[in-house]
């Protein structure tokens, strides 16, 4: 009986530490680290080096340095919700980041909270060749865990507006989420914290990139670590696929315009 308790345990301690472990890479394999961002190196609208790849600039909304991490906030009038963006030149990466959702104000009808993760080449076209949502309520797109592909011309007309995946969003405010985003050529996995999961492949995510971007919602929200490393195929992923997507919500790409 006491083995027994001690097996059941011992299960539950595993899938709680399951839960709440940061997520590990499956698409792809991390080869050299192109960044390292622990936010205690200051940077402004103007930008700033922060290695041999990426220049990192505070470029919208309002952002206040606090010890080790960096906090967003926003409010009417100061223009675009809060941005972090990253320049450098890469093609196939994996993305780190760990941040905070802030708690809404219910006496502020403007407060909002969403996370995107984008990737984009705008010498190639205006939108974003990726952009990832963990969105829990802004309605600038669909809520919930989401792939997007948008393509539009200097004019800003829509070219393509892809959805590419939609999946149920679980989330805490106030706690530390770590999500990993992995692109490998034409494939997308996106993971946040062991409970969500997205995935895609569009032969449009197969090129250059050379700007990434942390956008967030209207209330604080905090970010703590951003890394990026450069990604190389993982040879196993074809036999471990299946099993990595099992949870996984059957979706079907939704184009051009579509509606909520």
């Amino acid at each position: 009986m006491l083995k027994l308790l001690l097996f059941t345990q011992y299960i539950i301690f595993s899938l709680v530490l399951t839960a709440e472990s940061s997520p590990e890479t499956q698409l792809a394999q991390k080869g050299e680290l192109l960044l390292s961002d622990d936010f205690s190196v200051a940077r402004d609208k103007k930008g700033t080096k922060l290695s041999k790849t990426f220049n990192a600039r505070a470029n919208q909304g309002l952002w206040e340095k606090k010890e080790n991490t960096y906090q967003s906030t926003w409010e009417p009038g100061v223009g675009h919700t809060p941005v972090m963006s990253y320049q450098g030149d890469f093609k196939n990466v994996i993305i780190e980041c760990t941040f905070k959702y802030g708690s809404l104000d219910p006496k502020v009808d403007w407060h909002t909270q969403c996370f995107r993760i984008a990737l984009d080449n705008r010498k190639l076209y205006t939108g974003h060749v990726l952009s990832a949502w963990a969105n829990p309520n802004n309605d600038f797109i669909e809520t919930g865990f989401l792939l997007q592909h948008i393509h539009k011309t200097k004019e800003k007309k829509i070219v393509d507006d892809i959805l590419l995946d939609k999946q149920p969003l679980n989330y805490e405010v106030d706690k530390w989420i770590t999500v990993l985003l992995e692109v490998v050529n034409d494939e997308v996995l996106f993971q946040m914290d062991g409970q969500n999961i997205a995935y895609a492949k569009l032969d449009k995510l197969d090129v250059p990139k050379n700007l990434i971007s942390l956008t967030l919602g209207k209330t604080w929200h905090q970010l703590q670590s951003f890394k990026v490393w450069e990604a190389t195929p993982n040879p196993h992923w074809e036999s471990i696929k299946n099993d990595g997507l099992k949870n996984r919500l059957k979706f079907k790409s939704i184009p051009n315009n579509y509606k909520k």
